[in-house]
């Protein structure tokens, strides 16, 4: 009997440290590909699980001690090819059973398909004897080693035994530690030399090193281990915290303690401290009171952004900041002290750039932007706000997507968007361009409140999100105003870089430019507000309006440009919409929908698919019976033009019941989900033609007449969406 006992595998692989955002993707890929690789080895793991700090990244697995024997059946010829006439063994036979080491003779004979067990093949049953996994696991190490995908690999002098020479790794791999059951897995990692295999610098073993720093007087010292919990348990002991999600909870439990409460916004940096260090201690400084005037926004974005500090808040004035420090809290005070220093200077720094900006209105910086580059081939920012008015006046005046108010805050909120870019404020942090625009604005005064909120939020939106920002902060007109420039600004963009063949590749988008696309998706969905008489935005006529600002500057013919954008943003509304949940097939089919079109109302797209969706969630079984006739229906009618149909024409029962149906459907208006919930009647109708009809008759008038009938039944869906996309097959 094969020893099918099993075993504890423990890898620790020890390096220098990795940037905080590589590791979580990395113990998921060390967990999932040492998976794979031992499950194709056939040492059935269980419990596999991954961990890991900036220095380690740590993988436990309950394999098999050994392999199982294992028996695999190679199929040969058949018998009627493996004998002849006399009975004899063919070529096939003797070549199969050479190949097999065996003589033909002691070939088994099986029925390879259960269906047919009179039709018997030659089988040869090669058995394979189950290896140790200690003798298993070395070449699989090194097969997993190479098989991590890092954001950049590190070319690191470094030589692998694995029939593939020169080793890049993410970072240099100091040690590691290779353990079955506590017996140690040999991998040998060499130097590079010449190109060749050069002497040993890692060998694997059961020892693995705590921290960097502590404890004082005894960093860093090595640490023998037998097992995953024996290293976490001797990791502890050495100021390292192995497991992500108590690194966090201690960082939480932290930030509670030192600040009285948990911060209502971390800032997404609870996530990024828990993997910068490897024993988290929080502290906290505090902001002296003459910074605490300064806007919040610049605020957050010196203390987030720049230092990577949680700001604190009492009575809603940014008072103090958390931190995290990779130590214990014996030498906090000193290290606070040090913190307080640089945000001071940098503190000091914004608070004389704001007061130096404020002694010019943002209204005079405006000729200024003729000084800044937008691009080589686009000109100026005083280039690109002349094309913004130009766009913002398009849709007033030739579009009637604004009334006169809003088209006059948006045209002055475009004049003034690009200003704040040759402040001081923005020139030092970047991250604050349109913010700082809105507040010195609001500051300002004499302004329509509008035009400060536009100017603040143009830039977005930047997620896909429908509740991201700027939700909850531009409403009613002040969206519509907002959506107006923000448009503009991405339009314009778009179609400059378009012209200019600078279109995004592959995974390479230097300029943005998809999520730009995305965001003037995103203002179309979520942010311009049209009553009911009033017109939505065709993002066709506004793609052609923004390429028409570049008249005479664009290095490629216009109409191929304006096809080009019209793919590019219906592939961009179709990701928004996927990205929020809606299943794939629904949105190809109300993309598939003509009149409207996609493009032509992006908004009304979008309310055709909550509907669709909605619908056809309680009527599953209708439309997918419906899907898969009209796939029937569009192939039969291919690229034919249908006729008119003739009632009485209609002679099968069947047929005159389907036009019936559509007749009575035809008249039908109303919100999308009741329609929807009216077609979903006619699978009846459309099954029973479809039974009891002959499209295709040998009568032309007949046949086009029955082609007619099954136009119209499409049509009335093409209203809404093409839903011969949804589901199965035909």
């Amino acid at each position: 009997m094969p020893d099918s006992t099993r075993a504890e595998f423990l890898l620790e692989i020890g390096c220098e440290e990795m940037p905080a955002p590589w590791l979580p993707g990395l113990r998921e890929q060390l967990a999932q590909r040492f998976g794979e690789a031992a499950e194709r080895e056939h040492l059935k793991p269980a419990e596999v699980r991954s961990a890991g700090t900036p220095r380690r990244l740590v993988l436990g697995a309950d394999v098999l001690g050994r392999q199982e024997d294992r028996e695999e059946k190679v199929w040969g010829p058949s018998l009627k090819v493996a004998r002849d006439a006399e009975g004899k063994w063919t070529s096939a036979a003797q070549g199969f059973a050479r190949k097999s080491g065996v003589a033909p003779e002691a070939l088994a004979q099986e029925a390879r398909n259960p269906a047919a067990p009179s039709e018997r093949n030659l089988v040869f049953v090669k058995k394979t004897a189950g290896r140790a996994s200690l003798d298993v696991l070395p070449a699989l190490v090194a097969s997993l080693l190479r098989s991590l995908a890092f954001p950049k690999r590190m070319s690191w002098d470094a030589w692998l035994e694995d029939g593939k020479g020169a080793f890049p790794f993410g970072r240099p791999i100091r040690w590691l530690v290779a353990l079955l059951d506590g017996k140690v897995v040999p991998i040998t990692i060499y130097e590079l030399e010449k190109g060749a295999k050069g002497r040993a610098i890692v060998d694997s073993g059961d020892v693995s090193f705590g921290h960097r720093f502590l404890p004082r007087g005894a960093a860093g010292r090595p640490l023998r281990v037998r097992s995953y919990a024996d290293l976490e348990a001797r990791l502890e002991e050495a100021f390292v915290v192995l497991d992500p999600a108590q690194r966090e909870r201690r960082i939480r439990e932290g930030l509670a303690a030192a600040a009285g409460t948990a911060p209502k916004d971390d800032h997404g940096l609870v996530d990024e401290w828990r993997d910068l260090v490897e024993y988290p201690t929080v502290v906290v400084g505090r902001i002296p009171a003459e910074f605490r005037a300064l806007p919040r926004e610049v605020l957050e974005t010196v203390l987030v952004h720049h230092q990577k500090y949680i700001p604190l808040s009492e009575a809603s004035a940014v008072t103090r900041f958390a931190a995290v420090t990779n130590t214990d809290a014996r030498f906090a005070d000193a290290m606070v002290r040090g913190m307080e220093r640089v945000v001071v200077a940098r503190l000091r720094d914004a608070a004389f750039f704001y007061g130096e900006d404020r002694k010019r209105p943002l209204a005079e910086r405006v000729p200024d932007l003729a000084g800044v580059t937008f691009h080589q081939g686009l000109g100026t920012y005083a280039d690109k706000v002349a094309r913004l008015t130009r766009l913002v006046d398009a849709m007033g005046a030739d579009l009637g997507l604004l009334t006169r108010p809003e088209h006059d805050v948006a045209r002055e909120a475009a004049r003034l968007a690009k200003a704040d870019l040759t402040t001081l404020m923005v020139r030092e942090f970047p991250e604050l361009q349109g913010v700082m625009g809105g507040i010195y604005l609001t500051v300002e005064g004499g302004q329509w409140e509008g035009v400060a909120r536009a100017v603040r939020w143009h830039y977005h939106p930047l997620s896909v999100e429908e509740e991201a920002a700027p939700k909850g902060a531009v409403e009613g007109s002040d969206a519509t105003v907002f959506g107006a420039v923000s448009l503009a600004d991405k339009l314009d963009s778009v179609a400059g870089y378009f012209g200019l063949g600078l279109a995004p590749t592959g995974s390479s988008d230097p300029y943005g430019l998809r999520r730009a696309a995305q965001g003037a998706v995103r203002v179309l969905l979520d942010f311009w507000h049209a009553g009911p008489d009033e017109k939505r935005p065709s993002l066709r006529r506004l793609v052609a309006a923004a390429i028409s600002g570049y008249e005479g500057h664009l290095k490629r013919p216009a109409a191929e440009v304006e096809r080009e954008l019209e793919a590019f943003f219906l592939d961009r509304l179709r990701y928004v919409l996927v990205a929020r949940g809606y299943p794939a097939d629904e949105v190809e089919s109300v993309l598939g929908a003509r009149d409207p079109d996609a493009l032509d109302d992006p908004h009304e797209a979008w309310l055709r698919l909550k509907a669709l969706h909605r619908v056809r969630s309680e009527a599953h079984e209708d439309f997918e019976h419906l899907a898969v006739a009209f796939k029937r229906a569009k192939n039969i009618l291919g690229e034919q033009k249908a006729a008119a149909v003739d009632a009485g024409l209609l002679i099968e029962a069947a047929e005159r019941e389907l036009h019936a149906a559509v007749a009575r459907l035809s008249a039908a208006n109303g919100a999308y989900e009741g329609r929807l919930r009216a077609l979903a009647g006619l699978r009846a109708p459309v099954d029973r033609f479809f039974d009891d009809v002959l499209v295709m008759a040998e009568d032309e008038k007949i046949r086009a007449n029955r082609l007619g009938l099954l136009s119209q039944a499409l049509s009335l869906f093409y209203r809404i969406a093409d839903i011969s996309k949804l589901g199965g097959q035909a």
